[in-house]
Formats: structure tokens, C-alpha cells, sequence
């Protein structure tokens, strides 16, 4: 669902001073139902602008997407927006974003039909609703400067993170041999639900809210030892809104427990990960029930 909902909004997103009423609930070129939420003096985005945003799409009181768990901030350059007839192409969040100066907030309605309900799995609403907020407005030469920076620094922690990875795995393995041994027991936290985990280092910070975003580093492992997925290879860390069902059964309970800044090794039941990836003859291979993830909680937004 995730993903097809990932597409739904990017289609949805692919100059002068205008007088905005805060509070207000206007419409679009395209006659979307839209509310500032908060207004900031200053131009309007306008057609060919890079436009700095972020957004979140809710159903109902649920949120569906948070644009944090792809990029801090989506970079955008806004394309001339025109009236259609047919308001299956219309673009919501592009409309809503020439109405939107620097700072300004603000929701639009999105009333979808039947084959859009079909693609992002939620069959029982008639509507999303997308949280704008514009972050900055962008020339292109002030856009390309600041793609050479990000790259620069993207570079930079890439190679700082990809570094850490041979120590990573060779704590990882010790784990899992303590763990077969039995060496790590008296360290092994077990709760109702199936979940193990060992707690490495204990954070200072608060523990995360449900809801929240959090952004954690991760090393997943079969307990063989091999490597399936991790983050410090990319140098990114991966963000989720936690207790929402977007990830592996278990990690939201599991990074619920910890605070800010712990350190940890979760240990999932296999048919968890099943659910999530087809590893199915591996782990027959392994002949275990169990597969290890190593997790650092970094932030929570």
C-alpha cells in the first residue's frame, strides 16, 4: 500500500503576491478544498519556482504517508498549472502550492474514486487530505548550488557510515553465536508478543510517541550470519511513524521500548520478516525461527 500511495501523491505532484485569508477555506484552479492554516507574508510560488515542501496524507484521523520518511524536504520545480476538465489528472498539492507563500501551512482536500481507493488499499474513505507545509521558494541556480552541497555532504556520510559496516557485522555474528550459546541470556529481554531483544546502550532521551516520526540505523542479519538489508551501507537512516504497521512486525513495538539515542538487537520471529520479504527458502535453510536487527534509534520528530 505504501508504495502505490508513494506514486498516488507523486503523480498528484507532477508569480505574483495573492491575498490569503488564514483560516479561510478556498479553492483550487481545479476546485480543491483548501484551508491556510498558517499564513506568512511574502510572494507566491509560481510556475517554474522550486518550491521546498513537505506533506502528510491522512484518511479520516489516520495518517497514511509522511513525506519525512523518503526526504527531510521534497524539492520540487513547480510546472504551469492548468484548468481540466478531467479532475482524475488534476494536482492537488501543485495547486495548493501557488496559493502558498514561504512558511505557510495549509490542507487540501483530495476526493478520490474508486480506482484510487483500489490502489492505495483503503476502500472505506471518499477522501485524503494533504498537510502542506512550504519550507522555502528556490531560483534554479539557488536550487543547483544547493544540490552541489547536498551532494558534497551526501558523499561525505556516505563513506563515514559504510565505514562502521565491518565492526557492525562482527558485533552482529558475536551476538548471534552468544545467543546460540547461550552466553547472552541473562541480557535477553523476551515480551508477550514473541519479541527478544538485548539492550547494547540505553539512550537519554524520552522514549518515542506513538505516531511520531522516528528515524532509526539498522543492520538486518539472518542468524547464519547474512547480511539482508541495513542503512549504513546507504549512509541513510530510515524513518517511520511509529506503531502504524509500516514496518517488520515487532519493530514498532521494539522502538517503542527504547529511548532516544539506545542502541539494540532485536530478535524477530521469522514469519515477521515473511510477511515483509520473500525469504521463505532461506529460511528453511537456516532452519530457524529467528532473525536478528540491529537497531540504533536516532531521533524523533
Amino acid at each position: 500500500m505504501k508504495s502505490n500511495l508513494l506514486l498516488l501523491c507523486l503523480a498528484v505532484l507532477l508569480g505574483s503576491v495573492s491575498c490569503k485569508k488564514g483560516g479561510s477555506v478556498k479553492s483550487t484552479i481545479n476546485g480543491h478544498k483548501y484551508t491556510i492554516v498558517q499564513d506568512e507574508n511574502g510572494p507566491n510560488a509560481k510556475e517554474g519556482d522550486y518550491v521546498y515542501f513537505t506533506y502528510m496524507v491522512r484518511a479520516k484521523d489516520s495518517v497514511v504517508f509522511n513525506s519525512a520518511m523518503q526526504a527531510p524536504v521534497i524539492k520540487f520545480k513547480l510546472p504551469k498549472i492548468e484548468k481540466t476538465d478531467d479532475l482524475t489528472k488534476s494536482q492537488p498539492i501543485l495547486e495548493l502550492l501557488i496559493n502558498m507563500s514561504k512558511g505557510d501551512s495549509a490542507t487540501v482536500s483530495h476526493v478520490i474514486d474508486e480506482n484510487v481507493k483500489k490502489q492505495i488499499g483503503i476502500p472505506d474513505i471518499s477522501q485524503l487530505e494533504y498537510d502542506v507545509k512550504l519550507v522555502d521558494i528556490k531560483t534554479e541556480a539557488e536550487y543547483t548550488a544547493d544540490m552541489e552541497v547536498e551532494a558534497k555532504e551526501r558523499n561525505e556520510k556516505i563513506a563515514v557510515s559504510q565505514a562502521l559496516v565491518p565492526e557492525i557485522e562482527k558485533s552482529i555474528k558475536m551476538t548471534i553465536e552468544d545467543f546460540k550459546s547461550g552466553k547472552n541470556k541473562d541480557q535477553l529481554i523476551s515480551t508477550e508478543s514473541g519479541l527478544k531483544y538485548i539492550v547494547h546502550t540505553t539512550g537519554s532521551g524520552a522514549k518515542p510517541e506513538i505516531g511520531k516520526l522516528v528515524s532509526v540505523n539498522y543492520y538486518g542479519s539472518l542468524m547464519d550470519g547474512t547480511r539482508f538489508d541495513d542503512s549504513w551501507s546507504r549512509g541513510q537512516e530510515f524513518s517511520f511513524p511509529l506503531g502504524q504497521g509500516q514496518v517488520i512486525k515487532g519493530w514498532d513495538e521494539g522502538v517503542a521500548l527504547l529511548p532516544i539515542g539506545s542502541k539494540a538487537t532485536f530478535l524477530f520471529l521469522m514469519h515477521w520478516l515473511m510477511e515483509r520479504l520473500d525469504l521463505l527458502q532461506r529460511s528453511r535453510q537456516n532452519q530457524t525461527s529467528f532473525f536478528m536487527w540491529r537497531s540504533t534509534v536516532l531521533n524523533k520528530n
